[in-house]
């Protein structure tokens, strides 16, 4: 069955987005606000969520959305900090 509902309805706990809403975020790190990339869609796994982002070389990177990894969500800036994990991407 699908069930349908009005977006506005929908009472998000703090910290919780629509996947829709950060796909497309831009991905930066929040340490030196450079940018890494794109996220680029989601995977639900079960233990916690896998994003997405695609570097400006064209790479995939996966990285946990996890407390410790994801550091702030701005879905209206369509902007996402995270602390780069060593070795995910390419200039580590």
């Amino acid at each position: 069955k699908v069930l349908y509902m009005d977006r506005n309805d929908a009472k998000l706990e703090e910290g919780r987005y629509f996947i829709c809403d950060l796909i497309g975020c831009e991905v930066f790190d929040s340490k030196t606000s450079k940018k890494l990339g794109v996220l680029s869609d989601v995977s639900e796994t079960g233990a916690n969520d896998v994003w997405y982002v695609k570097t400006p070389s064209g790479e995939e990177v996966l990285i946990p959305a996890i407390p410790d990894v994801v550091k702030k969500c701005d879905v209206e800036a369509e902007k996402v900090y995270i602390h780069a994990l060593r070795g995910l991407f390419s200039e580590d």
